[in-house]
């Protein structure tokens, strides 16, 4: 069925290569997948049932996200655009496995964000001023971010293991940084550069969720997209933390 798969992949290569070279360039990685997979001739069953040979095992990962933090809508009655910034994580995970399919992962990890934002607005809730003023600013925080998920493997092939990965996670910050420029009409600070007032939440509650690969038992890549459920900010209130993350990593032999 492998064999089958791969012809089909390789007749679409074939066809790409007259189309785009995104579509070909996508058809050659899953044939190289699929190759490291099957090159040792062992068929693997999808869903490998049986009990966990060891319980307990350890997994670092390193990696880049790309993140933002929303604006209350609601505090701004002109204009409002946030865009998102890129930081790096680092991080270590324990896998306690109960089947060789199933295990629960919780872990913890130092996380640094950032991002932009403008916003234009006549309101008087973030620097208690009631003429128009206009904001245009960076911010940079640090993360420790502590995820429990569960994790569902299945055989791609006999040293490829596909993971589905879900659960809640809780985050506390340890610093940031930002400043912007305001512009304010008929204000003595028009144009200078200020620390703002508003003030961010230390604590945030969410979810993370994504998909993982581990080649030859050890090896592993992962995409995981984090959303916040609390409000970011205390004041103005509300807005929500996102966050995407790419991390690759290793894991450890387990331990009996």
């Amino acid at each position: 069925m492998l064999n089958l798969l791969m012809l089909k992949i390789k007749r679409l290569c074939s066809l790409a290569s007259y189309r785009t070279p995104g579509m070909r360039k996508i058809a050659i990685a899953l044939i190289c997948i699929l190759t490291m997979g099957s090159s040792s001739g062992i068929k693997a069953q999808l869903l490998d049932t049986g009990d966990a040979e060891r319980f307990f095992s350890l997994s670092g990962r390193i990696g880049f996200n790309t993140s933002n933090r929303t604006i209350p809508t609601s505090n701004v009655s002109f204009y409002n655009h946030e865009s998102w910034g890129t930081g790096f994580n680092i991080g270590a995970l324990a896998n306690l496995n109960f089947k060789n399919y199933l295990a629960l992962q919780p872990g913890l990890f130092f996380e640094s964000r950032s991002g932009n934002y403008a916003m234009a607005t006549d309101q008087n809730s973030i620097f208690n001023q009631d003429d128009p003023y206009y904001i245009l600013s960076h911010w940079r925080a640090y993360y420790f971010t502590i995820p429990v998920m569960g994790v569902v493997k299945v055989n791609l092939a006999s040293n490829i293991k596909v993971s589905g990965e879900f659960g809640p996670y809780l985050q506390f910050q340890l610093n940031e940084s930002g400043k912007g420029l305001l512009y304010h009409e008929y204000s003595a600070i028009d144009g200078q550069i200020i620390k703002y007032e508003g003030k961010q939440n230390k604590v945030d509650f969410g979810f993370k969720m994504g998909v993982g690969l581990q080649f030859y038992q050890h090896y592993y890549l992962g995409v995981h997209y984090l959303a916040g459920v609390c409000h970011a900010w205390s004041r103005p209130s509300g807005g929500h933390n996102k966050s995407w993350m790419f991390t690759v990593g290793y894991d450890f032999k387990a331990f009996k």
